[in-house]
Parts: structure tokens; sequence; C-alpha cells
């Protein structure tokens, strides 16, 4: 297993980030407050670690499956071995193998203030199917309700350990288990094709990241009361694919029984056909062998395909390792606007390529109609609690005229105060934003029906309007509440270039304001209000977790259930120095 340490500079990335799991004075079997850091599973036992910081415990990179590496490659996951003995449990597993971006993770012992050198690179590991658990350190004996988090990244990119989603802080606030897991990204995790077909429907339905997040859940079913939680009292959280995923298990018969409560944040109902999955899929094979010479272009490499066996096509994919796989997808000039993406199709980048497939409508995993499973009552049916940020379009903005590689240095120089003075022109492009303005801008970010780029038009009236769509579908079988995430005070000129951007609310919900991908927002002004703003946001989900209902007196107003008649949200902002809470 490939391992990331807590040591060296990675323990000064986790104590900047309040969240470290200090190793020191941590031997033995109890923790200060005499909570056990061994804990039995049925697959053998693991050893976690307290961190003093948070006052949390955790135990990470515990096996939920086992390695899908060699024939396991393209399979739903399997249970993992059992072992004799303690498994120590203290350091993160690697993320699945992905392309290095903005939103992966920072190399191998560094901090997130090290991400630019991962750009264009393949990291991580196939190796990759483990999940992190943080609890409280006090322990009255008490089952606590358990959060599950599935983290974002377009289902191309992303880690369980991204140092905003680290669980110590909520699992305090909240008083709750909280988890978070890995799944197969990409091509690995969302692959159809009948050159691996086998007859089985499950193993056919090239949903492998989805099977991995309910082997996930059956891992927590049957073993997280062993610390501390309550297995029927199970929450699912995801943020944008994650939330999208999130989705996907309500409407999956797979999953029924493994959660009891859902939180989607930044995403809604999505997926498509297998025919479709089927197109991308050979589109990415052609991909591979253009590469490989054994074609010149998509017309060649087309017949070169059509003339293979599926036996040959399978032991060609087969063949080739995650650095195969996963450097075709690297535009070796930077790709448009510097994603780093190689094109494989008209309109089709890394990230649209899995991105528009995931999850697979492929008739078992995933119902091939999804709305019409729900209007007809065949899904997974919990109360839900559905977030959107009020500028969810500024993260996909087409008029930077500075590339992910500059913008991520400028923005976590900015945190580490090595960058100053950037004004709005430094970043966004007259030329597409003419004239400049912070009225036009957010106008171009809100609802832009000209963008220039490939990608789908990713803009905050988008988001908006997936979201009520799909509180739509689900009305009124469940209870559905939502909020408009609103804070937006980060320092000049971020404040207008992001805002309150996609991923804008996570630090809020996770309570880490330490180096990561939104730190250039923090500042000691600002401290105050956005400390406030976060325990009003967890006391909401600590009340859902536990009710199906996120109405507590932090609030200091009602929350109504959304409605298609009466769309209500609660609008979460602040000052400087407290939060403002409003019903809208």
């Amino acid at each position: 297993m490939n391992i990331r340490r807590l040591n060296g500079v990675a323990l000064a990335w986790a104590a900047s980030a309040s969240l470290g799991l200090a190793m020191a004075g941590c031997g033995g079997n109890d923790s200060s407050d005499g909570v056990p850091l061994i804990r039995s599973t049925e697959f053998g036992q693991v050893e976690g670690v307290m961190n003093p910081s948070d006052k949390s415990v955790a135990w990470l990179g515990v096996p939920f499956a086992k390695p899908p590496v060699g024939n396991l490659r393209w399979q739903p996951p399997q249970p993992p071995d059992a072992w004799s003995g303690v498994k120590p449990a203290k350091e993160y597993a690697s993320a699945c193998t992905q392309i290095g971006g903005m939103f992966g993770p920072p190399p191998k012992g560094k901090d997130y203030g090290a991400i630019s050198e991962t750009f264009y690179k393949p990291v991580g590991s196939e190796d990759c199917l483990y999940l992190n658990i943080w609890r409280p350190q006090t322990d009255d004996g008490t089952k606590l309700p358990v959060i599950v988090f599935i983290h974002g990244g377009s289902n191309v990119v992303g880690a369980s350990f991204d140092p905003i989603y680290l669980g110590g802080n909520l699992a305090n606030n909240a008083n709750a288990i909280v988890v978070t897991v890995g799944y197969r990204l990409g091509v690995l995790g969302w692959f159809a094709h009948p050159a691996l077909n086998t007859g089985d429907p499950v193993r056919d339905s090239g949903n492998y990241a989805l099977l991995d997040m309910i082997q996930s859940l059956k891992f927590v079913k049957n073993n997280i009361a062993s610390f501390g939680g309550d297995p029927n009292n199970v929450t699912i959280m995801g943020q944008s694919a994650g939330a999208v995923n999130v989705h996907g298990l309500i409407v999956s018969p797979m999953a029924a029984g493994l959660f009891h409560k859902a939180i989607p944040l930044s995403g809604g109902l999505g997926g498509s056909p297998t025919a479709t999955a089927v197109n991308k899929a050979n589109a990415f094979i052609n991909a591979l062998l253009i590469k490989d010479g054994l074609a010149k272009d998509k017309a060649s490499a087309d017949a070169y395909r059509a003339a293979q066996d599926n036996t040959w096509l399978k032991n060609y994919l087969m063949s080739k390792s995650s650095a195969d796989l996963y450097n075709i997808q690297v535009d070796p000039t930077g790709g448009k606007w510097g994603t780093g993406s190689r094109t494989f199709e008209p309109g089709s980048t890394t990230a649209t390529l899995w991105a528009t497939v995931a999850p697979i409508a492929d008739g078992t995993v995933v119902p091939s109609n999804v709305t019409t499973a729900i209007s007809s009552g065949k899904f997974n049916k919990v109360p839900q609690l559905a977030g959107n940020t009020a500028e969810e379009g500024k993260l996909f903005s087409s008029a930077f005229k500075v590339d992910d590689y500059t913008r991520i240095k400028w923005m976590n120089g900015t945190y580490l105060g090595t960058v100053a003075n950037l004004k709005l022109e430094d970043i966004v492009d007259r030329a597409i934003v003419n004239p400049l303005t912070v009225d036009n801008y957010n106008a171009y970010t809100y609802n832009n029906p000209n963008r220039i780029d490939p990608a789908p038009s990713l803009t905050t009236a988008t988001f908006l309007g997936l979201g009520t769509a799909t509180s739509t579908v689900y009305y009124p079988q469940v209870p559905v509440y939502a909020y408009d995430f609103k804070w937006n005070k980060q320092p000049a000129p971020w404040n207008d270039v992001y805002g309150a951007w996609h991923t804008g609310d996570l630090p809020f919900v996770f309570g880490n304001f330490g180096l990561n991908l939104d730190s250039f927002g923090w500042t000691k002004a600002n401290e105050p209000g956005r400390l406030a703003l976060s325990n009003v946001m967890q006391k909401s989900i600590a009340a859902f977790i536990r009710t199906g209902n996120p109405n507590n007196a932090a609030l200091g107003a009602n929350w109504d259930q959304w409605t298609p008649t009466a769309p209500r949200r609660m609008g979460f902002d602040a000052s400087l120095t407290q939060a403002t809470v409003a019903a809208e």
C-alpha cells in the first residue's frame, strides 16, 4: 500500500490546518481521555491515533476492499483479506490514480502549498480503496450518528484526505463519527465496454466507482459500531461530483438500507446511458492506439479497433499500467486554458470524458431512467439537505487570463504572504469581459451563453437550476431542506474573482481553515465571522443527521422545507464579526 506519512513537512501542514494527527504520546491502547485506540473490525484490529489540537481520535487508511489491481482492475470491489495482529491506522493511504492539479492531492510528504508540483502528472495509486474515520475523544457510550463523505472532483480527481475534508473538527462539533472514502477515478472508475463484459450485469455496469462507495457503506454498516457509531443512523454527504454520486446512491437498489439521510452539496442527478459510456470508452481506446502508433487518426483508430475481437481489446487494456492510462489524458502543451486535458473527441476533454458519463445508467446498479425511477417511488427514500453556493460558476469561468497552475500559486501565495497587490484585471481577461467591471464579470459567470471553452456550461445558473430540478423530482416523496451559501469576504481581488464559489462552503462545513484550496480567503479580520458561520452550519448538520431536520437554536430563524411552490432556502453568510443567517 502506498502511504502518505504524517511526519516532517506533512505534520507542518496538519498543524496549520489545526487537524494534524500528532503522533507523540499516542502509544498504548487508550487516548488520554480513555477512548480506546485499538478497535476491532470483521477483518482484524486497527490502531488509531489521537489529535490533541481538535480533540479527535482517527483511524486512517483503513481498508474496506481488496486493492483493485491486476485481475481485479475493472471489477466490482471485493472485501479485504483478513489480517492478524493489530494493523496501524495512523497514516493516509494513497489517493486513487489521477492527473495532478489544483483539486488533487499534494505531493507525498508535502502540504497543499506544493500542489503545483503535481500538475499534469499521474499521481496516486490503483491501490486506493481505504477510508478514514474520526470521532470525538470523549465517549459516554452513546452510539453517535455517522457521516460518510464522498469527495468531489468531476469524478476524475480528488482524495479522501484533502485538507478541507479532514473530519476531526466536524466530528467534535457535531458529536458524530465522520468517515471519508476513496474511490476509483476516471477511466478506472467509470468504464463500460463490451470487451470487459462477462455476463454479470453488476460487473458489466462500468460503475466501479459507485460500487466502491457501496462497498464502503457496507463496511460502515458492519463495523462502525466498533468505533462508537450507530449503523442505523448513517448520512451520506458529497459535494460536486460527490453530490452527483450521492444521488446515484439514492437511486441505486444496491445501496438500499445502507444509509438513512443524505446531504448533496452543489450537485444533482446525473449520468448517461451505457451506449454513451461505451462511445466514450471507444474514444479513449482510440487515443491509446494513436499513442502506441497503431493508428494515426480517429478514422484509422476506429478501423483498427473494429478489426480486433474483444479478447484482444481486453488484453490490450489490461496490459496498460495506470501511468499509461492516465498519461494519455495529458496534453503536453498544457491544454485549453491550462487544464492539461487532452481532447479525445470534439467537446470532450479528460474531465468531460468521464464526468459526463458518471454514474452510468446501466439498468442494474443505476436505473436506466433515474427520473422515472424516482417518480415511481423506486429509490432510497431518505430526508435530504441540499446546498448550493451563490456564485458556483466562478470556479469554472472561461474568462481567466492565467491558467490553473499560475492561479493556484497566487492563491497559496496570498495565504502565505508571498503574493500581494493583485487586481481583478490580473486574473480576468478584458478581451472576454469588456468592459471589465465586477458587475459584468458577475453576470458572465452567472449565466454566460457564449462560453469559449468546450466544457459544459457550468455557470451559477446551471447549478441552481440543477438543484431546483433535482429537488422537484424528489418532491413530495421525501423532505428536502436547502441552503444558499453566500460568504464572500475574502481579500481583494479574490472576493470578486471567486467569492461564494463552488467548494466555498466546504471549509465551513468541516471547520477547516488552514492551508487548502480556499485558504486565500482567510484573514484575521474575517476570522470571527467565518468561525461563527461555520459553527451555525455545523450545528445545523448535527441536527439534521440526528432528526432529518436541520432546525436548531443557533439559526435564529425557522428553516422551512423546500417545495416547488415555496422554494425556501436558508441563506448562510457572515459579516467580519458574526454570522448572518436568514430564511429566503
